[in-house]
């Protein structure tokens, strides 16, 4: 799955630390704050993906569409991760979670949401690959980036209006 690193933050950081200030507490505001931005940008990347309604025949496959109920169960299912704190990095991921309402002989309590996803993200033996996720990195980096540094600043900026 994609990943950013956030650097150019060590002023705010030192500046927390002086004050005596939570510096777990605003690096996961701030990398939740960037984490959003991505996840909105992975929803709009699914939302265009080329969508058809019904049934695939065997003989177009593999098929270069997903269907719209796929389409609808990705997004009802994505979300940010639980926060991971190891050695002073906080990091996350976006993921999908639960099940789909697509059911199936072998999921009978429907498809997992993440195998969705990634039978569409790398593609598979009967459907072509789209790289949403990379592609939603890609036009979101920058945005999360900055929204991330201001999410850290502007903690550090209510703390030390105290």
């Amino acid at each position: 799955m994609p990943s950013i690193k956030v650097d150019g933050l060590d002023d705010v950081f030192a500046r927390l630390k002086a004050i005596g200030g939570d510096i777990e507490g605003v690096q996961k505001q701030a990398v939740y704050a960037g984490m959003a931005v991505i996840r909105d940008e992975v929803v709009r990347q699914i939302e265009s993906l080329p969508a058809q309604a019904g049934y695939i025949k065997a003989k177009d496959l593999p098929r270069d569409v997903i269907t719209p109920r796929e389409k609808e169960q990705l997004i009802k299912h994505i979300g940010i991760a639980q926060m991971d704190s190891k050695n002073g990095t906080v990091s996350t991921r976006i993921s999908f979670d639960g099940y789909t309402d697509i059911k199936t002989k072998k999921y009978t309590n429907g498809l997992p949401a993440v195998l969705v996803a990634r039978s569409i993200n790398s593609g598979s033996s009967v459907r072509t690959k789209h790289p949403f996720m990379r592609q939603a990195q890609a036009a979101a980096k920058a945005r999360a980036l900055a929204a991330a540094e201001k999410a850290a600043r502007d903690a550090l900026e209510k703390l030390t209006e105290v």
